[in-house]
């Protein structure tokens, strides 16, 4: 693994963890967040927001529908959860 794709994964995951401080159980109102919100918090730009979204979706974690996203928690935990077990292979 290059570091490159390292740095993706960890910047992935901490899009994951925005996402899922952010989600709502049931039927409260959702955060409304842009992709630069999303970048701010988790200390990135907007650009690698964007690719980690897609790349979420692409792995079926999201599903980005006009102005929200409709996250699977299992799945999007499991995207934070590999931030730590690529640390530790540095």
């Amino acid at each position: 693994m290059t570091a490159g794709n390292k740095s993706f994964i960890q910047i992935r995951g901490a899009v994951a963890r925005v996402l899922l401080e952010h989600a709502v159980n049931g039927s409260g109102e959702p955060p409304r967040l842009a992709q630069r919100d999303i970048a701010a918090i988790a200390g990135t730009d907007w650009y690698l927001v964007h690719m980690s979204l897609k790349s979420m979706r692409d792995e079926g974690a999201i599903k980005m529908e006009r102005n929200r996203i409709i996250v699977n928690k299992e799945s999007l935990q499991r995207l934070a959860a590999e931030v730590g077990s690529t640390i530790s292979q540095a």
